[in-house]
């Protein structure tokens, strides 16, 4: 790391006068720097998952590069840096992400405007409350002439199929601690129960008070106006602008009139960004770095190639382990994005990072969602940290088992079994349960269930009697959870990176480091080499796209693994 910075830098130098002036006409004086938000968007930059076949290929398409808060960061500070940029236009368009990473790109605008850079968001297609919530973290918004703001309410929904269950002849049995672990009910019931009624309304008056309280601080309305607006909507732009939701209507071309700039320099982020880097000569850092584990998707024991995001436990733990025993990493952030999965995974996992935390400092941070299983494997970590929005909580167990018996007998079937242990064909959807076989099942989601609670508290340092009330299955805004004691700071990834430095102490290079298991993720450069251009042409031809996997797949996947699963965020 220091020869490379040593050599990069003797090149710069030799070059320096004509990077310099390179510098000085792609970034001119007064200049603005254009930057589109829009599709997926993640806190940091995660690996590519290894290709192992081309039927993964065809299933994954080709990867693309994602935005990540991660990279608007070292771009902001080049930006704040550089005395010749004016302001930066931000382009909002159909945000993919979280409401925590959305209250990071907040927060990354905020940095922006508080190193003396003017910023304003246009929202051409309009807004979701998602977009409208990250621009109104800018000091101007422009609207496209035709274009509306949605609604600016949340709601969260439930389908329920019990009934269409029934009438094919399926019974789903469910095993849940305690009365807060919801994540099922669409099997069971017709209607919410009153507990998870309770915990998704605390969730969605937590989005609607941060809409409101940036409604407030960004618009300069009074709260009262504001909650009449809230109530209202759509708002067409014209309309928007009246009542003081944005600050211009415009046109591409108009841009600069509503800028009030008619000669508007624009240069494009990717573009500044190279011209400073080449400039940029590096620091000579220290050798210790913190580390970054990354908890993404679905826990699951092993990952098959399946579809959807999944956190393979056995990657994850090789990654632990490698950062225990890596003497250049001083410290680790377990970055946690999921909303539980399989309890035995979640457990190997919580292994590892008790080991871990007892030779350098650990430091979890949640990001959109760290519930159930994702709250346990974060449970032993040093501190906790999360954003006001994160889903968190849900510490509770869940089981579930489709009976398929009358369905046989819908379509005058008979099934006969022989079997050796009275128990074998327990997993089968072709056997109905008896009052011994619940018990047993019951004695064993009991047994998770207090160990979930046990480890919470160990975690927390708090007696099983001050945790269990707080546990239950139940669902927390990442500010509540805070005032209930699951959390120990709000704040972005960043804070989390801070604090795992202050608790190891000593010096630490700047950037931390995205860690994996040697040999699991090839670079990116390497998967594009092993693939001829011509097949990804014509993946991309076919329009291919990944699929979804849900919590229900996984529970159908793993019939002897109990699910620390899974909570239900809203999804506005």
């Amino acid at each position: 790391m220091m020869l490379r910075a040593l050599v990069g830098n003797t090149v710069r130098a030799v070059l320096w006068p004509l990077l310099a002036l390179r510098r000085h006409l792609v970034v001119p004086g007064g200049a603005w720097v254009s930057l589109t938000l829009e599709g997926p968007v993640s806190e940091i930059e995660r690996p590519l998952p290894r290709i192992p076949n081309v039927r993964e290929l065809l299933l994954r398409g080709r990867p693309k590069q994602k935005t990540t808060v991660a990279g608007l960061r070292r771009l902001g500070r080049g930006l704040c840096d550089d005395d010749r940029v004016a302001g930066v236009l931000l382009r909002i368009d159909a945000l993919e992400c979280g409401w925590a990473v959305a209250v990071s790109l907040r927060e990354w605008i905020a940095s922006l405007r508080a190193g003396g850079k003017r910023v304003v968001a246009w929202l051409p297609d309009g807004a979701s409350p998602r977009e409208y919530f990250v621009a109104l973290a800018a000091e101007k918004i422009v609207a496209g002439p035709a274009s509306s703001l949605s609604p600016l309410g949340f709601a969260s929904g439930i389908t329920f199929v019990r009934g269409l269950l029934a009438r094919g002849g399926i019974d789903a049995e469910v095993f849940a601690r305690r009365e807060f672990k919801s994540a099922a009910e669409s099997l069971t019931r017709d209607s919410y129960s009153e507990a998870n009624r309770m915990q998704t309304e605390a969730l969605l008056d937590t989005l609607y008070d941060t809409m409101l309280r940036a409604m407030v601080s960004g618009r300069g309305l009074d709260e009262t106006k504001v909650r009449a607006l809230l109530e209202g909507g759509p708002f067409g732009a014209d309309d928007a602008k009246a009542e003081g939701l944005v600050d211009a209507v415009a046109y591409e071309d108009e841009l600069p009139t509503a800028l009030g700039h008619e000669k508007l320099k624009l240069v494009p982020a990717a573009r500044f960004l190279v011209s400073a880097m080449a400039t940029d000569f590096r620091a000579i850092e220290p050798s210790r770095r913190v580390a970054v584990v990354e908890v993404r998707g679905l826990i699951v024991s092993k990952a098959n190639g399946g579809l959807g995001e999944m956190a393979d436990a056995r990657s994850i733990i090789a990654a632990l382990r490698l950062a225990r025993r890596d003497p250049t990493v001083g410290a680790v952030v377990l970055h946690i994005d999921s909303s539980g999965g399989s309890a035995l995974a979640s457990d190997q996992i919580a292994r590892e990072v008790e080991r871990l935390a007892e030779k350098k400092k650990v430091v979890a941070y949640f990001s959109n969602v760290a519930a159930s299983g994702g709250y346990y494997i974060a449970a032993l970590a040093h501190e906790i940290v999360a954003q006001p929005t994160t889903v968190t909580g849900s510490i509770g167990v869940i089981a579930i088992r489709f009976q398929a018996v009358r369905a046989l007998e819908k379509l005058d079937l008979r099934r006969e079994v022989i079997r050796r242990g009275e128990r074998a064909d327990l997993n089968s959807p072709y056997r109905a349960l008896n009052a011994g076989d619940r018990e047993a099942i019951d004695r064993e989601i009991d047994a998770f269930y207090t160990r979930f609670v046990a480890i919470v508290a160990r975690g927390r340092q708090k007696s099983v009697e001050v945790i269990e009330p707080l546990a239950r299955g139940r669902v927390y805004a990442g500010r509540d959870a805070l005032a209930a004691g699951l959390v120990d700071q709000l704040g972005g990834f960043d804070l989390a990176v801070t604090r795992a430095k202050d608790l190891a102490g000593g010096r630490f290079a700047e950037a931390p480091v995205v860690l994996m298991a040697l040999g699991e993720t090839p670079p990116a450069a390497e998967v594009k080499a092993a693939v001829p251009e011509a097949v990804w042409r014509v993946v991309e031809g076919l329009g291919i796209e990944r699929a979804e996997l849900d919590w229900l797949s996984l529970s159908l996947s793993a019939p002897t693994e109990h699910l620390f699963a899974l909570c239900e965020a809203p999804r506005p």
